[in-house]
């Protein structure tokens, strides 16, 4: 099968195999399947039943227990294609072994890890000006918070403008027509809104070619297409929700960084120390602080320096121990955390922790039964001592997740 076929890098697997089976001639994706099917089936029986037949069905992600296989499809396509330099694979989305705290799954496409929250599940919009150019679905068009073409500012058209049928070309195996017969080719839309193109920029342009990196707080940072979702992501978990994304409300926020963020915190703390009912060094720290560290433990690095909102929340606990130095009289820097919300101040993991405790680099500020075992989330180190332990012996220029080598 050597076919001299366009392929774009942007473009989306669904996208990539729907052309590819116009262009073979058939007329529905699932009879292009069915021939995949009967050609991979003399190879691996399993390897033929893990091609869906379905466009809907046919990525990575959709896969679970046959996911391997899936791979060793695309594999054979790419070959029998006889594409140079190109691999299907690096436009599959595929599971991800990343987290994006607290707990949000993560797809994976050519080394960029996207929240699988963000990712539009039944619908695509496009930009009718991006189709005159070249008729393909861009992969970006599928994230919620990409709203408007960075290239052509104008908004993505989401309905048909001639019976309004929501856009969602892998239903209808149409990619530049509504199932109506409209042509989006050039079709007029809505210039967009400042906040609307700004993220869209931001979430898509590298830090060296962007406007933004101009810009104050945030956007002034260089970091990574993974690292930028993670702080949307962080953000509207924390202020908002994912499927009513406010950008105007994010630009104002990200651009006051991280005084926005600071400002934040301190009234946190003040509520907590106008409601609390015991002594801070009774108190545990997510009484005062909620899930702060959890919910910025992984963006999905963990990693100091590629996690801004992480650096951010350990500077401010440092300075908050600076200004509250040990005394009689309990403080907010005796707050007590847990080995997991320990483990995200130190950069390692829980295990460390215990390793730690074990060889008394860092010291419980509650009594423990001699026979009771530590759990992971049980409040027992004080904010001081992880700060201090911190300060004196696990911080470096790589300051990644530390590994605690006690001396033999």
């Amino acid at each position: 099968m050597e076919l001299e076929f366009r392929h774009y890098p942007d473009e989306t697997l669904e996208s990539f195999l729907l052309r590819l089976s116009r262009y073979q001639g058939y007329e529905r994706f699932s009879h292009f399947a069915e021939d995949i099917w009967r050609d991979t089936l003399g190879q691996h029986e399993a390897m033929a039943g893990a091609f869906p037949f379905e466009l809907s069905r046919v990525n990575l992600f959709h896969a679970e227990t046959t996911s391997q296989m899936r791979v060793r499809v695309l594999m054979h396509l790419t070959n029998q294609l006889e594409l140079k330099n190109f691999s299907l694979m690096k436009i599959a989305l595929t599971h991800s072994k990343a987290i994006f705290s607290p707990d949000y799954k993560a797809v994976y496409r050519n080394n960029i890890d996207y929240p699988f929250s963000f990712l539009r599940k039944t619908f695509t919009p496009v930009c009718s000006e991006c189709l005159a150019e070249a008729s393909y679905i861009r992969q970006h068009w599928q994230f919620l918070p990409y709203q408007a073409c960075h290239v052509h500012q104008c908004k993505l058209l989401h309905h048909c403008p001639e019976c309004n049928r929501r856009i969602g070309y892998q239903d209808s195996e149409i990619i530049d027509h509504c199932e109506c017969g409209y042509c989006f080719i050039g079709v007029k839309t809505e210039p967009s809104s400042d906040s609307q193109q700004s993220v869209s920029q931001w979430l898509q342009v590298s830090s060296s070619n962007s406007s933004l990196t101009e810009s104050q707080g945030l956007f002034s940072y260089s970091c990574s297409i993974s690292e930028r979702y993670g702080i949307l992501l962080w953000y509207v978990n924390r202020y908002g929700e994912d499927k009513d994304i406010n950008l105007e409300s994010f630009i104002a926020y990200a651009q006051q960084w991280p005084q926005s963020f600071i400002s934040d915190l301190d009234r946190q703390l003040e509520k907590a120390e106008q409601v609390r009912i015991k002594p801070w060094n009774q108190t545990f720290f997510n009484e005062g602080f909620g899930s702060l560290l959890k919910d910025c433990r992984r963006l999905p690095n963990r990693q100091i320096a590629h996690n801004k909102v992480l650096s951010s929340v350990l500077e401010y606990m440092t300075d908050l121990v600076i200004r509250n130095p040990k005394d009689k009289k309990s403080n907010v820097g005796d707050v007590l955390l847990s080995p997991l919300e320990a483990s995200t101040l130190l950069s390692c993991t829980v295990e460390e922790i215990y390793r730690l405790y074990e060889f008394g680099e860092i010291k419980a500020g509650v009594r423990l039964k001699m026979s009771s075992k530590l759990a992971s989330q049980q409040s027992v180190f004080t904010l001081r001592s992880v700060v201090e332990l911190k300060l004196a012996k696990m911080t470096s220029s790589v300051d990644g997740l530390n590994l605690y080598l006690p001396e033999w």
